[in-house]
């Protein structure tokens, strides 16, 4: 018998995508269109409408690697390290 996961690598997890039901998904597009919105940007206006302004999408951990991998496109080398470097010496603490 398997055993089950603990709630703490549960509560680790971040929920990527959200499921709607089509008719439903009908409905928020278009509202989404009447406001000039695309469909995931009219979710969150409702979110935050509805929770505050600290909703927010977050991006995969991948995905802020390649955007922070992508910002050192065309920096030479001896300039990556020096502006690298307060990271490397802030991990070490």
């Amino acid at each position: 018998m398997a055993r089950p996961r603990s709630t703490r690598a549960r509560a680790l997890q971040t929920a990527r995508t959200i499921r709607f039901p089509e008719p439903l998904r009908a409905r928020i597009a278009t509202d989404a269109e009447r406001c000039g919105r695309s469909f995931e940007a009219h979710v969150l206006a409702i979110l935050r409408r509805h929770y505050g302004e600290d909703v927010d999408i977050a991006p995969s951990p991948d995905a802020i690697l390649a955007l922070a991998t992508g910002s050192f496109a065309g920096v030479p080398e001896a300039d990556r390290a020096a502006l690298s470097k307060r990271l490397v010496s802030d991990a070490k603490r």
